[in-house]
């Protein structure tokens, strides 16, 4: 996400290319050579941060979120990122009549939906970007914070309480879901 600035006439084409040359002029070369020394590809890249952007609402807590991704990543565990369920439940025109884009409140039927970019269904990196990540949740994702946290869930006022083992996060889930 950025600020443009466009005419009513400019084309498609021309907003598009807009915000290619912003992602070329912020994801530079450098950045770009960081990622693939951390075994990273410009796609995963952004494809991750799209999530963090999605799902982190205190900055700060970026580079924590994409260390978990990563480290699920490598462990084979399932991300479980409650956003990429919401983008495959807005692939449901009737979802999306009724809750919008973002749909808030997941149930159960939800998280089962059956897309490849459910993240509860399905192992690894969704297919590709679910939203235009900042440069601050890309760089998140090539410098991610150095902790142990295999987990995290939200709490009410939009920040998240992680945890390094799965019994810390059940008890983080049963204080703040309740």
């Amino acid at each position: 996400p950025a600020t443009y600035f466009y005419r009513r006439s400019d084309a498609a084409e021309d907003v598009i290319q807009q915000m290619l040359e912003a992602m070329d002029k912020g994801f530079t070369k450098e950045l770009r050579s960081e990622a693939l020394d951390a075994g990273l590809t410009m796609h995963g890249v952004l494809t991750l941060a799209s999530i963090i952007e999605r799902e982190a609402k205190v900055a700060a807590e970026r580079p924590i979120m994409a260390q978990v991704f990563l480290k699920r990543l490598r462990l084979g565990i399932a991300l479980e990122a409650d956003p990429t369920v919401q983008y495959a439940v807005a692939e449901d025109p009737a979802s999306v009549e009724e809750f919008g884009y973002w749909k808030t409140e997941l149930t159960n039927e939800d998280l089962g939906v059956d897309s490849l970019y459910n993240t509860y269904r399905y192992g690894g990196l969704p297919p590709g970007p679910i939203a235009a990540p900042r440069m601050d949740s890309i760089l998140a994702v090539i410098r991610p914070a150095d902790t142990n946290y295999l987990f995290f869930v939200a709490r009410p006022d939009g920040s998240h309480a992680f945890a390094e083992t799965f019994e810390e996060h059940q008890r983080n889930i049963e204080e703040f879901l309740r």
